[in-house]
């Protein structure tokens, strides 16, 4: 049966949330946006939406089609990339860790297990870190573990939402404790925190809303943290 192409655009929206927050957030702390920031943007959204043809791949419910897809996007990502970044991208290739550890643990694991979410996520924060050095030439650690650490966090919050286990919401807390540990160490600003204590109250409360609302609480949030992290940053 053929694979309709509306069946290869993947629909996780909170995974298109978290690249363009992180994307924006990246220009936004480098104080500048260069024209090359559109291709670059368009190779990470291909190299996000590789994910769908790849997890049907590797269910084995869309044949050789969605293996030869996947690997096309990677390739056109690659190509945009490599025009995009120039001799610079030798600097960038121990980053292909995160998109190895995630596909892998994809297919061992599956996309919904909480190690696969946490690398997909940290994955994502990536495009932080790759929008500031299109501008600035340099691996900014610090802003990408101040990325990471808040949208990770939001991982275990989502899950103790919906699955509604007290070990997930043990976790949830733990995430944010996390959070803060990590930016006392990198000494950034703790207020920029400020919209993980939604993840406390819903971890111990179990608030009821529909599953829509709670995307659209995650969303706010993040704007909120985008805003802080570029004033505070």
């Amino acid at each position: 049966m053929r694979q309709s192409s509306k069946g290869y655009f993947l629909k996780e929206y909170g995974s298109w949330s978290v690249l363009c927050i992180s994307f924006l957030l990246g220009l936004s702390v480098s104080r500048a946006a260069p024209w090359t920031a559109l291709p670059l943007l368009l190779s990470l959204g291909l190299l996000v939406n590789s994910k769908q043809a790849y997890t049907q791949w590797s269910r084995r419910s869309g044949g050789r089609s969605t293996l030869v897809l996947f690997l096309g996007q990677i390739a056109i990502a690659t190509i945009i990339l490599a025009a995009v970044f120039g001799s610079n991208i030798p600097r960038l290739l121990p980053l292909l860790v995160f998109p190895a550890a995630y596909l892998l643990m994809n297919r061992l694991a599956g996309e919904h297990a909480i190690l696969t979410e946490v690398l997909g996520f940290s994955l994502l924060s990536l495009a932080a870190v790759l929008a500031k050095y299109l501008v600035t030439e340099g691996l900014d650690v610090r802003l990408y573990v101040g990325v990471a650490a808040y949208f990770i966090a939001g991982v275990f919050k989502i899950k103790a939402m919906l699955l509604r286990k007290w070990s997930d919401r043990v976790l949830t807390v733990f995430s944010v404790i996390v959070a803060v540990y990590l930016y006392h160490r990198f000494h950034i600003v703790y207020l920029i925190l400020i919209p993980l204590i939604e993840n406390i109250v819903a971890a111990l409360t179990l608030y009821t809303v529909r599953l829509q609302t709670t995307g659209w609480i995650e969303v706010a949030k993040s704007l909120a943290f985008m805003g802080l992290f570029i004033y505070f940053y």
